[in-house]
């Protein structure tokens, strides 16, 4: 079943375990450091206007409602529910760093979502690339105030820094909101002269940036087994339930099985680029091996693996919609 399961995958997300298994073998295999930020940003790009040029095409967003209303509540209630249940454990620095995290999403596995669900032929809506760029911020912002709050900072000026200075931080949603509005002014002839670039492209990119993020992985993952089983727990398993529970909410709003199975995948993923930025910068003392790696090294492998799959299995088990 597992060899099944794994002939399955999306050959180019084979390439993230490439750059772990080179990394692990100590080969001198490096991506350059501004090469890789190309790809990030060609990739957010490629993703909103590919996501805006669908949303244009589209003939029904019907469900664009229900599905930003469960994208929020989301992004709300998981930072909260995290900060105030392990500030007592690992502290408030690395609980709000944890909250941040996790209450917020991560864009490469939403892609990978999307060549999963297309592998399969399951319909996803075009606009879900809106809803998971709205989806980042909101949690590093309430996170980071939490944060403040607890330790006796918080005023009205410090929350207004905190706004300004995690959204300059994330890059992502300015590439991804910015790429989808333009996607949504391209008909059809602008969007055909730009396809080649944007969308026949986007694979071969996605591998070179998954070989790198492999690399960076592998690197992470000595320093997320110090944690043991708390990090099996909060990097493994407790965004499992985050994507069970947005799932069935999701198939109770009367969603398409697609976005379900997205909307599961934004919920049980971890940001890994636009909330450690804003950490590293206001949050000093929390610690890089509990924000950066558990999300990095064990939370986007097992979505990819485990849980990606699983979603859509649930779906269709469920009776996709």
């Amino acid at each position: 079943m597992i060899l099944n399961h794994l002939a399955s995958i999306d050959p180019v997300i084979l390439f993230f375990f490439l750059g772990m298994l080179a990394s692990w073998v100590h080969s001198d295999l490096e991506i350059p450091q501004a090469a890789a930020k190309f790809l990030s940003i060609f990739l957010l790009t490629s993703l909103g206007v590919k996501g805006g040029y669908e949303v244009r095409m589209a003939q029904d967003l019907g469900q664009l409602v229900p599905i930003l209303l469960i994208g929020v509540l989301t992004c709300l209630l998981i930072p909260t529910y995290m900060f105030h249940w392990l500030r007592r454990s690992l502290g408030a620095a690395n609980a709000a760093a944890l909250a941040a995290a996790y209450g917020s999403v991560s864009a490469v596995t939403f892609i990978a979502a999307k060549s999963f669900l297309t592998n399969e032929e399951i319909p996803f809506s075009g606009f879900m690339v809106a809803v998971m760029a709205l989806m980042e911020i909101p949690a590093i912002v309430l996170a980071i105030y939490y944060y403040r709050r607890a330790r006796g900072e918080f005023s009205q000026e410090s929350a207004s820094e905190v706004h300004r200075g995690s959204v300059w931080s994330a890059k992502s949603v300015i590439l991804l909101l910015g790429g989808f509005l333009i996607g949504f002014l391209m008909n059809e002839p602008a969007w055909e002269s730009v396809r080649l670039v944007f969308k026949d492209s986007f694979k071969g990119v996605l591998a070179f940036f998954l070989l790198d993020l492999g690399l960076t992985a592998q690197r992470q993952l000595a320093n997320a087994w110090q944690y043991k089983w708390r990090a099996i727990g909060i990097g493994c398993f407790l965004p499992l339930v985050h994507g069970v529970v947005a799932l069935l909410l999701a198939r109770s709003m009367g969603i398409g099985m697609g976005d379900q199975v997205l909307l599961a995948v934004l919920a049980g993923s971890a940001s890994y680029i636009a909330a450690p930025a804003a950490i590293r910068g206001s949050i000093s003392e929390a610690n890089p091996s509990l924000y950066v790696a558990l999300p990095l090294a064990l939370t986007f492998p097992v979505n990819v693996i485990l849980w990606i799959p699983l979603y859509i299995a649930l779906a269709r088990g469920l009776g996709g919609l």
